[in-house]
């Protein structure tokens, strides 16, 4: 959810407090300096709406964003509920008093889950939201991903399912509406 739109730390806290609920209301939102701003939590939405946009643009846009909003939620709050442990990045810095509020909320989304608060990295300096690349990537360079097994497999299975086809002779294939242009007859 928070990489989707630019957050105040404060702001990601009342996020987890009221439950993701009532954090992107249209009465809420404004335009200012050409970019979509919510007046009562600080947020700006650069990817849910165009640059420039009027109050008629906003209020027919509203809907669809505050769909995807909502799905964007949706996810992060089965990610925070999830037994599967999990890593937590801050994208800037904050105060110990934020950083522990995180942690206990974090914690009492799920307490069975394990997890890890990161700060941000020293030396990631300006107020881009992109960050230096370079500090970045010497900060994570510790962490690996690894998916679940569940999920590991089923991603297997579904490239194994798309590229079966090629295991089979040339004229056994079905030939399907895409498959049309590059059969060869003979």
């Amino acid at each position: 959810m928070f990489d989707w739109q630019v957050t105040p730390t404060d702001t990601v806290i009342e996020y987890f407090r009221r439950d993701f609920a009532g954090m992107f209301e249209r009465e809420d939102l404004a335009i200012r300096n050409g970019i979509v701003f919510n007046r009562r939590f600080g947020t700006t939405h650069n990817h849910e709406f165009p640059k420039g946009l009027s109050d008629g643009g906003l209020d027919a846009l509203y809907p669809v964003a505050r769909q995807k909003h909502d799905a964007w939620c949706a996810v992060t709050k089965n990610a925070l509920r999830s037994n599967l442990s999990a890593l937590v990045v801050l994208g800037m810095p904050v105060t110990p008093i934020q950083e522990q509020t995180i942690s206990d909320l974090l914690a009492e989304a799920n307490r069975q889950r394990p997890f890890l608060l990161l700060a941000s990295p020293e030396g990631d300096v300006g107020g881009d939201w992109s960050g230096n690349q370079d500090v970045w990537t010497k900060h994570l360079a510790g962490f690996r991903i690894v998916p679940p097994l569940s999920i590991r497999l089923a991603n297997q299975l579904r490239r194994l399912r798309k590229n079966i086809r090629y295991l089979k002779p040339r004229r056994y294939r079905g030939v399907g509406p895409r498959d049309q242009e590059r059969v060869e007859f003979s």
